[in-house]
This record gives structure tokens, sequence and C-alpha cells, in this order.
């Protein structure tokens, strides 16, 4: 059995199901339902929807009571309702039944979720401090347990993992950054946690919380504010290294923009850009910060490509220290030699 990263597996699902069917694409996901246990909940979205595409109506009905009645996940009502895949089963009773039993667990849960941090230590042990942190935001509809293997290896480069997960959840075990307030106020909240974790806060500064974190959202000369001291007691080689896949490279970048001062560098993967205007002003802040980018897309990634190569362009232009790997073939996906480039970036990371 060939290896896959959650994300390249749903990838490689859909693009199956692009090319050569939802039968195609069912067999494919069932013979590699063990790759994807990340989120058994979307592993059953994939095989019921796309058991139902191809016509095999009481199979895919059995799927989703299964998933919903004996193992208690749920997803959103409106996009089973509205689901094409779906439509032969929109008129059965136990259906509609699974779509009230949904909507129900979905108000449980939007009232119950938060943002979460993990923090993995290398396996030599010692005290959090110090080591440098790769704070790391999943991608869309991902998790924290989905991302953590193809991000491990910065535990072999002397880093800790921090890696945060959203409170915008879209259904069981699946989050995003579609909110942008959102993002910025719960990475505000993972700075200053890692910051307590790091001894660079102490307990009783945890009072100051959003107050001591002003964003800077005007160009001006860098300002030594007590909110940036708060924000990253640091020096340049020590400050967290953010890192996102797609929409988490999108919302590393808002943070980024937003706190150039308490970020050292950015590990942007097949980033989703579509607004250059949430970048361009803070231009001059990582210039004068030093904040380093590295840059990952693949050449065939039609949703990405175009907002990374308007970034890097920008970024040369300023003269802001980056690195720009395009990869041949690839779509909107990790590479497969993925591990290696980010043990190079993080290297490069911590080269002055």
């Amino acid at each position: 059995m060939s290896h896959f990263t959650y994300t390249g597996l749903m990838h490689r699902v859909m693009d199956i199901y692009a090319e050569h069917g939802s039968a195609a694409a069912y067999h494919f996901i069932c013979e590699h339902l063990e790759e994807g246990q990340a989120n058994p909940a979307q592993m059953y979205n994939l095989r019921y929807s796309l058991l139902a595409a191809c016509g095999r109506k009481d199979e895919a009905l059995a799927l989703l009571k299964e998933a919903v009645l004996q193992h208690g996940y749920w997803y959103n009502a409106d996009d089973l309702s509205e689901d094409e895949d779906l439509a032969v089963l929109h008129e059965e009773p136990d259906f509609q039944q699974v779509l009230q039993l949904c909507r129900q667990r979905e108000a449980e849960a939007l009232a119950e979720s938060s943002g979460r941090l993990n923090i993995l230590l290398p396996e030599a042990g010692g005290a959090p401090e110090t080591y440098r942190t790769l704070l790391v935001l999943h991608g869309e509809l991902e998790n924290n347990e989905a991302v953590e293997p193809t991000w491990h290896a910065a535990l072999n480069q002397s880093y800790k993992l921090a890696l945060l997960q959203s409170s915008q959840i879209q259904f069981s075990g699946a989050y995003d950054w579609s909110d942008p307030e959102q993002n910025i106020q719960e990475l505000e909240q993972a700075l200053l946690e890692l910051g307590r974790v790091d001894g660079r806060i102490q307990e009783e500064d945890s009072s100051t919380q959003l107050e001591s974190l002003e964003p800077q959202t005007e160009l001006s000369e860098p300002q030594d504010r007590e909110a940036v001291q708060v924000a990253q007691q640091a020096s340049d080689t020590t400050k967290p290294i953010m890192a996102g896949f797609s929409s988490g490279a999108r919302a590393a970048l808002q943070a980024a923009a937003t706190y150039p001062a308490a970020i050292g560098g950015l590990i942007l993967v097949s980033p989703w850009l579509p607004e250059p205007s949430e970048w361009q002003d803070a231009l001059v802040h990582w210039q004068q910060y030093g904040v380093k980018l590295y840059l990952i897309c693949g050449e065939h990634d039609e949703d990405c490509l175009a907002g990374t190569e308007e970034l890097a362009n920008e970024l040369q232009r300023k003269g802001i220290d980056h690195q720009l790997h395009l990869m041949p073939g690839l779509g909107h996906n990790y590479p497969v030699h993925f591990e290696q480039l980010l043990s190079s970036a993080l290297s490069w990371m911590n080269e002055s």
C-alpha cells in the first residue's frame, strides 16, 4: 500500500473522481482507508457520498446512518441537503432523521468549540524553552491529528512542534480558518501560551491577554511597544516560525502581517492567498523586523500558484529574504519529499 499524507489522500480521491468517476474513487478510498483515519468522520463522508453518486442508494444511506447514529458524528445539515451526489437520498425518511440529528449536534458543537494548541518536544527531552518553536496551522477541513505526521520531522531539527487547531468547526473533526478576526484572536492566545511555556511571560501577566497584543495596523517606524514585547520577548533567532498549508498558510500570513515583531519567519505550503491587500502593507514591517519567508507551491496548483508568485515577486522587489520552490507536476498538496524541504527551510531560518 502506498503512503499518503491525509491531505494527499483527500486530493487523490478527488482527482480519481474527476478523471474516472465515483465508482473508481470509492474503490480507491476503501483500499486506502487506514491511511486516512486522522478523521474517520471524513472517511465516512467520502464513502457514502461516492456510493450515492454511483447509484448505490441503500449502501450509501446505511453508511451515513452508521456514521451518525452509531459513531456519533455530525455533518452540516445544509451541505447534506444541497449535495447533488446525495440527491438519491434526499427524500428518504431516514435521511431526514439524520439531518435533524446533525442540526442538533452542530448547534452543540458550535457552542462548545474552542481553539486547541498541542505542543510536542523532541525525544531528547529538555525544557521547552531550549527549543525554537514551529507553530503549524492545519489546512481546510483538517485537524491537528491529520497534519502532525507531515510536520513531525521538525522535532529532528531541534524545534518543538506547536500545532494550533482552529475553533471554527465545519463537521466532526473538520476545522477551517474562514473568519480572519477569529483567526487573529486564536493566534494571539497561542503566542501568549507559547510565551508562558517558554517562561518569557509569567502567569501573573495573563490578565493582559488581548489588551497587551494591540496589532500593528499602520505603516510607521517599528515601535518598541510593550504590546510587542509581551507578544514575543525573544531574540530574532528564537522567535517562533509560523507555518501552514492552504487556508492555514493564509491565516499564518495574516498573523505575521498583524504582529511582524513577534514572528521569526514563515513556511507557507500551497498558500491560498486570494487577497493581496491582506499582506501588501506588511512588507515594510517584514523588511524592518527581518521576517523570512519560505514558499512552496505546485506548478499545477490552480487555486494557489498565482497568489504565491505574486507574493514572491513583491518580496523580491522589497528585498525581503525569501525562497520560492515551485514543484513540477504538483497540484494542491504537499510535495512527496516535503520532509527534506522542511529540514532545509528550518536550517535556513536559523541562519542569520
